[in-house]
Parts: C-alpha cells; sequence; structure tokens
C-alpha cells in the first residue's frame, strides 16, 4: 500500500468553525463507514482460519477447498473495502504490508512451510512477504495444500494472523470513531485523507486496471493482462471493492464526505463538480469486465480525470497539498 511521503497543510484558509466541521466530517468517515467494514473483515477472519482448520483436519468432505476458497474471496473483498483508501489504523499500524504484501513471493513461501511454525510467536520470525492473503490466494489456488499436511499447517497459521490483525482493525477504528480531533491533528488527518484518497485511486486506476493491460499490450494484442487476484478469479470484485470506498468518501451519504466537507466551507459549485466526476466513474466501472481491454482503458481516463479534479481543485480548497505518493507510477 503506497505510502504517501509529504503533506503540507495551508492552516490558515481554516477559520475556527471549519475546524470543528473538518473533525466532524472525519468522525463521521469512521463511524459510519470504516467501523462496520473492519467488523466485517474480523468476521471473516476469523471463518477463514476456522475453515482452513476443518480442511486439514480432513473433515471438510467432498466439499475441499471450496469452504476455505469461498471465504477467502469474502475477506479479501472486505479487506479491500477498507483498505483501498489507506486512511487511519491502517496506515498508522502499517497493516497492509503485515497481511497484503504484493508480490506473491513463493520461495520465501516454501521456506516458511519448511521452518514448520507452530505458534504465534514462531509466525513473528516469518517475513512479510510469506504471509497475508497473497500468500494464501498462492497456497489456495496455485499450489493448493492437501489435508494433514505442513503446508496445510502453515495456511491455518497464515490465515489466524489475518484474523488476529482484522480484530485489531476494529478495535482501532471504534476507538478512532469515537474521538473528536482537535485544530492542528484535525488537519494533518484531513491531508492524510486527501492524499491517501489520491492514493488509492490511482493503485485501483493504474497498479490494478491499466498497468497489466498496458503490459500485455506489449506482449500482442491477443495477450491477457496479468491482474493483481487473478489467481483466484476475484479481478472485477477486488476493482468494485475498491471503488466502492472510494466513492463512499467522495461523495457517499451523511456529513462524512468530501463533497460534505466542501458545501461546509462554501464550496458547493466543486462539490458538484465533484460529484460529476464521481457519476462518470461509476458509470465507467459498473460491470466491468477484466476481459474488456477497450473499456478499461477508457474507464482509467474517467479516473485520471477525477484524480486531477482531486488534486489541482479539491486539494486546494481543503487546504490540502497533494505530496509524492509511491503509487505515482506512470
Amino acid at each position: 500500500m503506497m505510502l504517501r511521503t509529504a503533506l503540507y497543510l495551508s492552516l490558515a484558509l481554516f477559520s475556527t468553525g471549519a475546524l470543528a466541521d473538518v473533525a466532524g466530517t472525519l468522525q463521521a468517515m469512521y463511524r459510519d463507514a470504516m467501523v462496520q467494514r473492519a467488523t466485517a473483515l474480523a468476521t471473516n477472519g476469523d471463518q477463514l482460519a476456522a475453515s482452513l482448520e476443518a480442511y486439514c483436519a480432513g473433515s471438510a468432505g467432498d466439499a475441499g477447498l471450496a469452504g476455505p476458497r469461498s471465504i477467502w474471496h469474502k475477506a479479501v473483498i472486505r479487506w479491500e473495502r477498507l483498505s483501498a483508501v489507506a486512511i487511519g489504523p491502517v496506515l498508522e499500524q502499517r497493516v497492509a504490508r503485515r497481511i497484503d504484501f504484493h508480490p506473491t513471493r513463493p520461495r520465501l513461501i516454501l521456506k516458511a512451510i519448511q521452518s514448520a511454525p507452530a505458534s504465534a510467536r514462531d509466525m513473528e520470525l516469518i517475513g512479510t512477504p510469506a504471509k497475508g492473503f497473497p500468500a494464501l490466494e498462492w497456497l489456495l489456488w496455485t499450489q493448493p495444500v492437501q489435508p494433514a499436511t505442513p503446508a496445510c499447517a502453515y495456511a491455518v497459521r497464515v490465515a489466524k494472523e489475518i484474523g488476529v490483525e482484522a480484530h485489531m482493525l476494529e478495535q482501532a477504528y471504534k476507538l478512532a470513531a469515537s474521538r473528536t480531533l482537535k485544530d492542528q491533528a484535525a488537519q494533518v488527518a484531513l491531508g492524510e485523507l486527501v492524499n491517501q484518497w489520491v492514493g488509492g485511486l490511482e493503485r485501483l486506476r493504474w497498479t490494478h486496471m491499466e498497468m497489466p493491460v498496458r503490459v500485455a499490450g506489449t506482449a500482442g494484442p491477443d495477450a491477457v493482462p496479468v491482474y493483481p487476484r487473478g489467481a483466484s478469479g476475484v479481478v472485477a470484485t477486488t476493482w468494485a471493492a475498491q471503488w466502492d470506498l472510494l466513492h463512499t468518501l467522495a461523495v457517499g451519504g451523511g456529513a462524512g464526505s468530501l463533497a460534505a466537507l466542501l458545501r461546509d466551507l462554501g464550496q458547493g459549485r466543486l462539490a458538484e463538480n465533484l460529484a460529476g466526476a464521481v457519476a462518470r466513474a461509476d458509470a465507467g466501472m459498473a460491470g466491468l469486465d477484466p476481459a474488456d481491454k477497450t473499456r478499461i482503458l477508457a474507464t482509467a481516463k474517467d479516473l485520471a480525470a477525477l484524480k486531477g479534479l482531486v488534486e489541482n481543485e479539491v486539494a486546494p480548497a481543503l487546504g490540502v497539498s497533494i505530496g509524492f505518493s509511491d503509487s505515482d507510477g506512470d
């Protein structure tokens, strides 16, 4: 996950009343959007470990890996719906690096299996590239684990760690939603939000959608793009999950959105422009097929236009400067 490296805030643009609105908007975002998503992830995290334990014990019957795979799908989608914009605990605790490290490192996963970790303390000695959702995707689809094997036992350990992280996030977001930030802390959090929102949009547009299509294009017109989450077949669902949080934080209902904050600051016309750009992106994202390379590139243009609006008009209006992002790769 991207980590923005520079945040510069223009505090002089805000009156004392506007500062109170910033804090209220951030609290509403956590309360209305993030807590529920973190709770849903925690639920699936527990189910994922339990399902894998049953499979590895040989009690899944003819269903085989169908159960663990289905729950992995639900858990990773809920993770994307929570982490697509890395704000608050996801960013502060660097959770993405611990449970969603990319790219997958098969050699390190095999080495971790050979070490046969028997406890949570043993797992602390294993590097993050061998753990998390990508490692489980590899163990469930690319090299499917068999019951009563060291690989299966390792998959259970990885799933349990995801569950622990998910419960930590649930509690952290509940705490964040219960507190009201003051003055400069609210401004810093707003700067983090806008920058991470732009970074999340760029991760979706470029890393997950456009870049795989462009890379495939260099191999010939019939080459198939290799998308993140492609092994498990949840590419389109992943895109939709990421867009869901981006859409919610930009223009979602209630007081917790960038558009609502713009209106509070007397920037109603800019809020409408933002809503219009999001609506155009909505139309492109709806039902997007990973095989439809032409439509993907067209939708990527709409997302790029939305990014430009937020960087060049929304961020200045909110007194936020956009910093360099690791996802600014094109």
